[in-house]
Protein backbone atom coordinates (compact mmCIF):
# COMPACT_ATOMS: atom_id res chain seq x y z
CA UNK A 1 0.00 0.00 0.00
CA UNK A 2 1.44 3.07 -1.05
CA UNK A 3 0.37 4.83 2.09
CA UNK A 4 1.96 6.37 5.52
CA UNK A 5 -0.94 4.63 7.11
CA UNK A 6 0.95 1.61 6.05
CA UNK A 7 1.61 -0.20 9.84
CA UNK A 8 -1.43 1.62 12.17
CA UNK A 9 -3.63 -0.87 12.67
CA UNK A 10 -0.94 -3.55 13.63
CA UNK A 11 -1.61 -5.51 17.44
CA UNK A 12 -5.17 -4.39 17.15
CA UNK A 13 -6.53 -7.85 15.73
CA UNK A 14 -5.16 -10.94 14.86
CA UNK A 15 -6.48 -11.84 11.83
CA UNK A 16 -5.20 -8.21 10.45
CA UNK A 17 -1.54 -9.43 11.68
CA UNK A 18 -1.08 -12.70 10.38
CA UNK A 19 -2.79 -11.34 7.21
CA UNK A 20 -0.33 -8.17 6.47
CA UNK A 21 2.41 -10.82 7.35
CA UNK A 22 1.49 -12.28 3.97
CA UNK A 23 1.18 -9.17 2.26
CA UNK A 24 4.69 -8.45 3.28
CA UNK A 25 5.49 -11.83 1.93
CA UNK A 26 3.70 -11.53 -1.45
CA UNK A 27 1.27 -14.14 -0.34
CA UNK A 28 -1.87 -12.25 -1.61
CA UNK A 29 -4.21 -15.53 -1.82
CA UNK A 30 -3.50 -16.13 1.45
CA UNK A 31 -3.85 -13.00 3.17
CA UNK A 32 -7.30 -12.04 1.54
CA UNK A 33 -9.42 -14.53 3.68
CA UNK A 34 -7.46 -13.40 6.80
CA UNK A 35 -8.08 -9.29 5.85
CA UNK A 36 -11.50 -10.80 5.28
CA UNK A 37 -11.80 -12.35 8.63
CA UNK A 38 -10.68 -9.01 10.65
CA UNK A 39 -13.58 -7.00 8.49
CA UNK A 40 -16.11 -9.52 10.34
CA UNK A 41 -14.07 -9.23 13.76
CA UNK A 42 -12.88 -6.26 14.39
CA UNK A 43 -14.91 -3.05 15.74
CA UNK A 44 -11.85 -0.56 15.58
CA UNK A 45 -12.16 1.68 12.73
CA UNK A 46 -8.92 1.66 12.21
CA UNK A 47 -8.62 -2.30 11.41
CA UNK A 48 -11.66 -1.75 9.60
CA UNK A 49 -10.46 0.67 6.66
CA UNK A 50 -6.83 -0.87 6.60
CA UNK A 51 -8.05 -4.10 6.43
CA UNK A 52 -10.55 -3.74 3.70
CA UNK A 53 -7.86 -1.36 1.62
CA UNK A 54 -5.55 -4.42 1.89
CA UNK A 55 -8.03 -6.52 0.79
CA UNK A 56 -8.41 -4.12 -2.17
CA UNK A 57 -4.97 -4.20 -2.53
CA UNK A 58 -4.69 -7.83 -2.02
CA UNK A 59 -7.19 -8.92 -5.11
CA UNK A 60 -5.60 -6.35 -7.29
CA UNK A 61 -1.89 -7.95 -6.85
CA UNK A 62 -3.78 -11.11 -7.69
CA UNK A 63 -5.51 -9.61 -10.28
CA UNK A 64 -2.06 -8.08 -12.03
CA UNK A 65 -0.37 -11.81 -12.01
CA UNK A 66 -4.03 -13.02 -13.93
CA UNK A 67 -3.29 -10.56 -16.79
CA UNK A 68 0.43 -11.23 -17.07
CA UNK A 69 -0.93 -14.77 -17.33
CA UNK A 70 -3.38 -13.78 -19.99
CA UNK A 71 -6.14 -15.48 -17.70
CA UNK A 72 -8.98 -12.57 -18.45
CA UNK A 73 -11.73 -14.49 -16.74
CA UNK A 74 -10.00 -14.86 -13.12
CA UNK A 75 -8.51 -11.13 -13.74
CA UNK A 76 -11.83 -9.61 -14.43
CA UNK A 77 -13.37 -11.26 -11.51
CA UNK A 78 -10.30 -9.92 -9.60
CA UNK A 79 -10.22 -6.59 -10.40
CA UNK A 80 -13.73 -6.54 -9.90
CA UNK A 81 -13.16 -7.30 -6.32
CA UNK A 82 -10.87 -4.76 -5.65
CA UNK A 83 -13.12 -2.04 -6.75
CA UNK A 84 -15.45 -3.30 -5.02
CA UNK A 85 -13.71 -2.37 -1.81
CA UNK A 86 -11.63 0.53 -3.37
CA UNK A 87 -13.41 2.26 -6.29
CA UNK A 88 -11.40 5.63 -6.07
CA UNK A 89 -8.33 3.61 -7.72
CA UNK A 90 -8.76 3.83 -11.90
CA UNK A 91 -6.21 1.86 -12.84
CA UNK A 92 -8.13 -1.24 -11.11
CA UNK A 93 -11.01 -0.53 -13.48
CA UNK A 94 -8.67 -0.12 -16.68
CA UNK A 95 -7.75 -3.63 -15.64
CA UNK A 96 -11.01 -4.64 -15.34
CA UNK A 97 -12.13 -2.98 -18.24
CA UNK A 98 -9.24 -4.82 -20.48
CA UNK A 99 -9.75 -8.19 -19.23
CA UNK A 100 -13.21 -7.82 -20.56
CA UNK A 101 -12.36 -6.47 -23.76
CA UNK A 102 -9.84 -9.43 -24.04
CA UNK A 103 -12.64 -11.71 -23.63
CA UNK A 104 -14.55 -9.82 -26.15
CA UNK A 105 -17.44 -8.56 -23.52
CA UNK A 106 -17.16 -5.16 -24.85
CA UNK A 107 -20.45 -3.73 -22.97
CA UNK A 108 -18.51 -4.81 -19.13
CA UNK A 109 -15.01 -2.85 -20.75
CA UNK A 110 -17.52 0.04 -21.80
CA UNK A 111 -18.46 0.22 -18.29
CA UNK A 112 -15.31 -0.54 -16.56
CA UNK A 113 -13.72 2.86 -18.41
CA UNK A 114 -16.13 4.86 -17.79
CA UNK A 115 -15.23 4.63 -14.31
CA UNK A 116 -11.60 4.76 -14.60
CA UNK A 117 -12.19 7.82 -16.74
CA UNK A 118 -14.38 9.24 -14.22
CA UNK A 119 -11.76 8.69 -11.66
CA UNK A 120 -9.49 10.04 -13.68
CA UNK A 121 -10.17 12.07 -16.57
CA UNK A 122 -7.07 12.71 -18.29
CA UNK A 123 -6.80 9.06 -17.77
CA UNK A 124 -5.22 8.47 -21.26
CA UNK A 125 -4.48 4.53 -21.72
CA UNK A 126 -8.34 4.45 -20.44
CA UNK A 127 -9.83 6.42 -23.22
CA UNK A 128 -7.62 4.76 -25.85
CA UNK A 129 -8.96 1.57 -24.99
CA UNK A 130 -12.78 2.98 -24.67
CA UNK A 131 -11.95 4.10 -28.23
CA UNK A 132 -10.62 0.29 -29.50
CA UNK A 133 -14.03 -0.83 -27.57
CA UNK A 134 -16.33 1.57 -29.22
CA UNK A 135 -15.22 0.25 -32.70
CA UNK A 136 -15.46 -3.15 -32.04
CA UNK A 137 -19.53 -2.45 -30.60
CA UNK A 138 -19.66 -0.69 -34.18
CA UNK A 139 -19.18 2.24 -32.65
CA UNK A 140 -16.54 2.87 -35.46
CA UNK A 141 -16.19 6.66 -36.16
CA UNK A 142 -16.70 7.55 -32.50
CA UNK A 143 -13.95 5.10 -31.44
CA UNK A 144 -11.62 6.11 -34.40
CA UNK A 145 -12.23 9.45 -33.09
CA UNK A 146 -11.38 8.78 -28.83
CA UNK A 147 -8.30 7.01 -30.16
CA UNK A 148 -6.92 9.10 -32.17
CA UNK A 149 -7.63 12.38 -29.68
CA UNK A 150 -5.35 10.70 -27.47
CA UNK A 151 -2.52 9.22 -29.25
CA UNK A 152 -0.32 12.60 -28.13
CA UNK A 153 -0.88 12.24 -24.82
CA UNK A 154 -0.39 8.26 -24.42
CA UNK A 155 3.23 9.08 -25.83
CA UNK A 156 2.67 7.53 -29.16
CA UNK A 157 4.72 7.53 -32.39
CA UNK A 158 2.21 9.43 -34.59
CA UNK A 159 3.77 7.69 -37.67
CA UNK A 160 3.06 4.48 -36.28
CA UNK A 161 -0.33 5.30 -35.30
CA UNK A 162 -0.81 6.71 -38.64
CA UNK A 163 0.63 3.19 -40.30
CA UNK A 164 -2.34 1.88 -38.15
CA UNK A 165 -4.37 4.08 -39.80
CA UNK A 166 -4.05 3.08 -43.19
CA UNK A 167 -5.20 -0.28 -42.69
CA UNK A 168 -8.43 1.57 -41.60
CA UNK A 169 -8.52 3.34 -44.98
CA UNK A 170 -7.50 -0.41 -46.99
CA UNK A 171 -10.72 -1.68 -45.08
CA UNK A 172 -8.21 -4.20 -43.27
CA UNK A 173 -9.99 -3.87 -39.94
CA UNK A 174 -8.58 -6.42 -38.13
CA UNK A 175 -5.14 -6.01 -38.94
CA UNK A 176 -5.89 -2.56 -37.83
CA UNK A 177 -7.18 -3.12 -34.09
CA UNK A 178 -4.19 -5.84 -33.79
CA UNK A 179 -1.80 -2.54 -34.65
CA UNK A 180 -3.47 -0.11 -32.06
CA UNK A 181 -3.94 -2.62 -29.42
CA UNK A 182 -0.24 -3.56 -29.83
CA UNK A 183 0.57 0.72 -29.96
CA UNK A 184 -1.15 0.49 -26.11
CA UNK A 185 0.67 -2.04 -24.81
CA UNK A 186 3.71 -0.88 -26.23
CA UNK A 187 2.79 2.41 -24.07
CA UNK A 188 2.23 0.20 -20.99
CA UNK A 189 5.11 -2.65 -20.76
CA UNK A 190 8.13 -0.66 -20.11
CA UNK A 191 7.02 1.85 -17.68
CA UNK A 192 4.81 -0.92 -15.67
CA UNK A 193 8.00 -2.83 -15.53
CA UNK A 194 9.28 0.24 -13.58
CA UNK A 195 6.62 0.97 -10.99
CA UNK A 196 7.14 -2.90 -10.22
CA UNK A 197 10.43 -2.58 -9.59
CA UNK A 198 10.07 0.70 -7.71
CA UNK A 199 7.28 -0.80 -5.30
CA UNK A 200 9.77 -3.98 -4.56
CA UNK A 201 12.32 -1.67 -4.07
CA UNK A 202 10.59 0.21 -1.50
CA UNK A 203 9.42 -3.08 0.34
CA UNK A 204 12.88 -3.81 0.94
CA UNK A 205 13.40 -0.50 1.97
CA UNK A 206 15.99 0.61 -1.19
CA UNK A 207 14.56 3.78 -1.46
CA UNK A 208 17.26 5.17 -3.36
CA UNK A 209 16.46 2.76 -5.81
CA UNK A 210 12.75 3.08 -5.65
CA UNK A 211 12.88 6.95 -6.08
CA UNK A 212 14.68 6.39 -9.85
CA UNK A 213 12.31 4.34 -10.54
CA UNK A 214 9.45 6.25 -10.25
CA UNK A 215 11.26 9.57 -11.51
CA UNK A 216 12.14 7.35 -14.72
CA UNK A 217 8.38 7.27 -15.23
CA UNK A 218 7.46 10.54 -14.29
CA UNK A 219 10.02 11.81 -16.91
CA UNK A 220 8.20 10.20 -19.58
CA UNK A 221 4.40 10.33 -18.20
CA UNK A 222 4.53 13.51 -16.07
CA UNK A 223 0.28 13.06 -15.58
CA UNK A 224 0.89 9.70 -14.12
CA UNK A 225 -0.65 10.68 -10.59
CA UNK A 226 -0.44 6.71 -8.55
CA UNK A 227 3.40 7.32 -9.69
CA UNK A 228 3.22 10.98 -8.37
CA UNK A 229 1.80 9.73 -4.62
CA UNK A 230 4.46 6.94 -4.63
CA UNK A 231 7.37 9.12 -5.29
CA UNK A 232 6.13 11.11 -2.34
CA UNK A 233 5.94 8.25 -0.20
CA UNK A 234 9.28 7.51 -0.94
CA UNK A 235 10.56 10.95 -0.51
CA UNK A 236 8.58 11.01 3.16
CA UNK A 237 10.59 7.86 4.18
CA UNK A 238 13.81 9.79 2.79
CA UNK A 239 13.19 12.38 5.46
CA UNK A 240 12.45 14.82 2.37
CA UNK A 241 8.78 15.78 3.41
CA UNK A 242 8.46 19.60 1.42
CA UNK A 243 9.14 17.39 -1.70
CA UNK A 244 7.35 15.15 -1.02
CA UNK A 245 4.73 17.34 -0.42
CA UNK A 246 5.38 18.75 -4.17
CA UNK A 247 4.84 15.31 -5.34
CA UNK A 248 1.40 14.79 -3.50
CA UNK A 249 -0.05 18.41 -4.54
CA UNK A 250 1.06 17.32 -8.17
CA UNK A 251 -0.92 13.85 -7.63
CA UNK A 252 -4.04 15.91 -6.33
CA UNK A 253 -4.24 18.44 -9.42
CA UNK A 254 -4.07 15.69 -12.04
CA UNK A 255 -6.98 13.82 -10.03
CA UNK A 256 -8.52 15.81 -7.17
CA UNK A 257 -10.44 12.45 -6.04
CA UNK A 258 -7.27 11.14 -5.26
CA UNK A 259 -8.07 10.45 -1.03
CA UNK A 260 -4.64 8.45 -0.73
CA UNK A 261 -2.75 11.32 -1.84
CA UNK A 262 -5.17 13.84 -0.01
CA UNK A 263 -4.37 11.51 3.18
CA UNK A 264 -0.64 11.31 2.73
CA UNK A 265 -0.23 15.05 1.95
CA UNK A 266 -2.72 15.63 4.95
CA UNK A 267 -0.08 13.43 7.19
CA UNK A 268 2.68 14.96 5.55
CA UNK A 269 1.46 18.66 6.51
CA UNK A 270 0.88 17.77 10.09
CA UNK A 271 4.74 16.45 10.56
CA UNK A 272 5.74 19.72 9.23
CA UNK A 273 3.80 21.69 11.64
CA UNK A 274 0.87 22.88 8.96
CA UNK A 275 -2.22 21.70 11.12
CA UNK A 276 -4.39 23.82 9.37
CA UNK A 277 -3.13 22.57 6.26
CA UNK A 278 -3.66 19.18 6.88
CA UNK A 279 -7.32 19.67 8.62
CA UNK A 280 -8.17 21.51 5.02
CA UNK A 281 -6.93 17.74 3.44
CA UNK A 282 -8.90 15.71 5.59
CA UNK A 283 -12.01 17.66 5.14
CA UNK A 284 -11.28 17.35 1.04
CA UNK A 285 -11.19 13.48 1.75
CA UNK A 286 -14.73 13.75 3.83
CA UNK A 287 -16.30 15.36 0.67
CA UNK A 288 -14.87 12.65 -1.60
CA UNK A 289 -15.62 9.60 0.95
CA UNK A 290 -18.19 11.27 3.91
CA UNK A 291 -16.94 7.76 6.24
CA UNK A 292 -13.32 7.50 5.68
CA UNK A 293 -12.08 6.50 9.22
CA UNK A 294 -8.60 7.99 8.52
CA UNK A 295 -9.90 11.24 8.07
CA UNK A 296 -12.85 11.38 10.68
CA UNK A 297 -10.26 9.87 13.58
CA UNK A 298 -7.58 13.06 12.38
CA UNK A 299 -10.03 15.64 12.79
CA UNK A 300 -11.24 14.60 15.82
CA UNK A 301 -7.74 14.55 17.18
CA UNK A 302 -6.90 18.00 15.62
CA UNK A 303 -9.90 19.52 16.92
CA UNK A 304 -8.42 18.19 20.56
Amino acid sequence: MASLQRFMGVGKNPAYDEALVYYEAERYSDAIPLFERALKESDDPTVQKLAQAYLAESYAKVGYKRINQGDWQRAYTYFTMATDYAPQYADWWYQAGYAAYKQGQYEDALRALQKATEVNPSFARAWFLTGLTQYALGQRDRGIETVRRWVVQLGLNPVDFERAMQLYQKAQVSQMCQELEKLLQSAEDNYAEYIRWGDEAYQRGDLQTAEACFRHVLNARPNYADVRNRLGVVLTALGRDEEAVDQFISAIRINPRYVEAHINLAITYYELGYAEQAKAHYQQVLEIDPNNRVALDALQKLAA
